[in-house]
């Protein structure tokens, strides 16, 4: 692979994909180091191949998106934490197609996977460290809306938050097999027109799941889908000692 952006970053190699797009382990040639390289994808909500929208439409469709994404990627620039990836650079390709630069973590688990291995009381550490870095995004005024064990990473029994805030601005929705298993009740029932369902209360529901799925060993709904009726969520209450003996009986 020998893809060059903006003449800096050379692209090595995918070492990832998603419902936002495929990150790249990629070469910063300035920096004379290695970064993860996502480029965001953006999904029309208006086809191209539509001839009966107007060409002007979707020139100020697109604009006002990409514009959305380079206030999302300047102020996740500039977000510092321990626990949160570090946004290093953002821009623009040759196609106008959106990318930004993180940290690369080599050697990275998602959290369940880590998390499985670990004694209870470490366990609860990176629980611990996942509310953190949530509570200083709610301090920044960001909402992550899409989290799940892929976007929570661990390296070094350090947990690292990525992928936050952009679905909204790319005009992505968060669905798909990976995402469904930790989406609230309210998120999949859907906002008031002109309202996200999204919120704190929605993020913290994915916590509990992975908590739960990362301690006990299994998640605590037996499946969650568009078709699951959620009203069957919210009387569920998940049974705990009959798989981690060491916890409280629900």
């Amino acid at each position: 692979m020998s893809a060059l952006l903006q003449n800096r970053y050379q692209l090595v190699e995918p070492i990832g994909h998603g419902g936002m797009g495929v990150v790249y382990r990629a070469l910063d040639r300035l920096a004379g180091q290695e970064v993860a390289l996502k480029r965001v994808m953006e999904r029309e909500e208006i086809a191209e191949e539509d001839t009966a929208v107007p060409l002007s439409l979707l020139s100020t469709h697109r604009f006002t998106r990409r514009l959305a994404l380079a206030q999302e990627f300047q102020l996740l620039a500039g977000l510092r934490h321990p626990h949160i990836i570090s946004v290093l650079d953002y821009g623009f390709d040759a196609d106008r197609m959106p990318f930004f630069t993180m940290d690369l973590l080599p050697a990275a688990q998602t959290v369940v996977e880590a998390g499985r291995r670990l004694s209870l009381p470490e366990q609860i550490t990176l629980i611990i460290q996942m509310l953190q870095a949530l509570t200083y995004l709610y301090w920044r005024g960001v909402l992550h809306n899409d989290l799940k064990p892929a976007n929570v990473l661990v390296v070094d029994e350090q947990i690292k938050l990525l992928d936050f805030g952009l679905s909204a601005a790319a005009g992505q929705s968060s669905g798909g097999a990976g995402t469904w298993a930790y989406m609230a009740p309210e998120v999949m029932r859907g906002g008031k027109v002109g309202q996200s369902p999204y919120s704190r209360a929605s993020d913290l529901f994915a916590v509990g799941v992975m908590a739960y799925e990362m301690i006990v060993g299994r998640r605590p709904f037996p499946t969650i889908a568009p078709s699951l009726p959620v009203n069957q969520i919210w009387r569920s209450c998940p049974k705990t000692n009959c798989c981690a003996p060491c916890l409280p009986a629900c």
